[in-house]
């Protein structure tokens, strides 16, 4: 029924309007809890406990917003860094976040040097696949596509002025070796709890990347907070990595959140 619903909007609104009312929608459920209890919007909820008032956040891959408006609500003391680089949705989140003076939003994709890329936004089933947008892998598929050319800046250099990180989401359809091992000395200098989605053909690098700056895997099973075996998980969704100076602290506020 969903699926159908946006079929419908997907052909009767505009591109931007479409993707402005999934986000409001969004939004709308979200805050009367409507989702709490569907695992793949887990970390959406778990978040609200886990995020201080004065955390600095940096979401990469913000999409159109389901993680960097609640993580904008969360800091007022703090602030959010949301890096998008599909231009559409940059643009509504641009437009979402406009009201938090803590919030800063900008339109990049992270690499390991400077130039451009094509991003591509696949559109199937009769309407855009908002959570799938990635870099072009041929020339055939930025003939299938809609794409949009992308700056690219170093994560390392972006990231530089920010004073003490204390939060990272990334979701980049499996590029995350790439930006994370370019960003290696920002995360060993603020060891920032990480919540990252890690595509399979990724996931020993990224567990062997964590292991070497002395993070320690938790997720999210049954809606609650667990420590994992290395490599592995009792639940699908994101991983989360907390790095061990700050582990006892962690587990203590969730414990207190009862999320442990």
């Amino acid at each position: 029924m969903i699926v159908f619903v946006k079929k419908i909007l997907f052909k009767l609104l505009s591109q931007r309007t479409y993707l402005k009312t999934l986000q409001r929608v969004f939004y709308l459920m979200y805050d009367m809890g409507q989702l709490k209890n569907d695992v793949r919007f887990k970390y959406h909820y778990a978040v609200k406990k886990i995020i201080l008032p004065n955390y600095n956040v940096v979401d990469i891959g913000a999409n159109l917003g389901y993680f960097s408006k609640n993580f904008a609500r969360l800091t007022p003391k703090g602030s959010v860094l949301s890096i998008e680089p599909v231009k559409p949705f940059f643009e509504v989140l641009k437009k979402l976040m406009a009201k938090f003076s803590h919030a800063t939003v900008v339109n990049y994709a992270l690499g390991n040097e400077k130039g451009t890329i094509t991003m591509v936004m696949p559109e199937s089933n009769g309407m855009i696949r908002t959570g799938l947008p990635h870099i072009a892998e041929s020339e055939e598929e930025k003939k299938q596509h809609k794409t949009h050319e992308v700056e690219i800046v170093k994560g390392s250099e972006l990231l530089n002025d920010i004073e003490r990180i204390d939060y990272i989401k990334c979701d980049i359809e499996g590029y995350e070796v790439v930006v994370f091992e370019e960003i290696k000395a920002v995360i060993s200098q603020h060891k920032p709890i990480v919540q990252i989605e890690i595509g399979p053909e990724n996931e020993k690098t990224m567990f062997d990347y964590f292991n070497s700056l002395n993070y320690v895997q938790y997720g999210i099973s049954k809606f609650k907070i667990v420590k994992e075996n290395p490599g592995k998980q009792e639940e699908q969704g994101d991983f989360l990595f907390i790095h061990e100076k700050k582990e006892a602290d962690f587990v203590e506020r969730m414990k207190n959140k009862k999320m442990i």
